[in-house]
């Protein structure tokens, strides 16, 4: 029985010992683990497209107050103008739904695509950019009218 009892207590101790150097092993492991994590985080981080992190800056600072109780081709208008005349219907939709004038739906980017292409204010610029069509001032020459204004009817 002393045999065994020895040989408890030997593989006891060496076990003991054996784990010991697995964590001191796998310390410097860990550490590389957490490295990696940290340089994926910082290659995520950077490579998020600068246009999506402008955007999303663009739509927290828009002062949602100006939308408030105006229809959706109203809101689109302001929008465009607050936006130097180009309109992204993702970051419309988003807007629209933060100030209340609709709601989110499954179908609320579809309706977004519709209301501007209604409107018919908007020409499209790519998919889901649209800028706001050129209004010419009523100009005072009217070519049908004045053209025509100094010649006598014929008798």
């Amino acid at each position: 029985m002393e045999n065994k009892d020895f040989a408890v207590a030997y593989l006891t101790e060496h076990r003991k010992d054996l784990l010991e150097k697995r964590e001191r092993l796998m310390r410097p492991i860990q550490e590389l683990d957490q490295e990696i994590e940290h340089v994926t985080a910082t290659l995520r981080s950077i490579s998020t497209p600068v246009r999506a992190v402008a955007m999303q800056s663009r739509t927290e600072e828009f002062p949602i107050g100006k939308l408030r109780k105006l229809t959706q081709v109203q809101a689109l208008l302001v929008i465009a103008k607050e936006m130097n005349g180009v309109i992204r219907a993702q970051e419309a939709k988003r807007l629209l739904i933060r100030a209340g004038v609709m709601r989110e739906t499954k179908n609320s980017t579809n309706i977004i695509h519709a209301v501007i292409l209604r409107s018919e204010r908007f020409e499209r610029v790519r998919p889901g950019e649209y800028r706001l069509k050129e209004t010419k001032p009523p100009s005072t020459f009217d070519p049908a009218r004045d053209a025509f204004a100094e010649l006598k009817p014929v008798q």
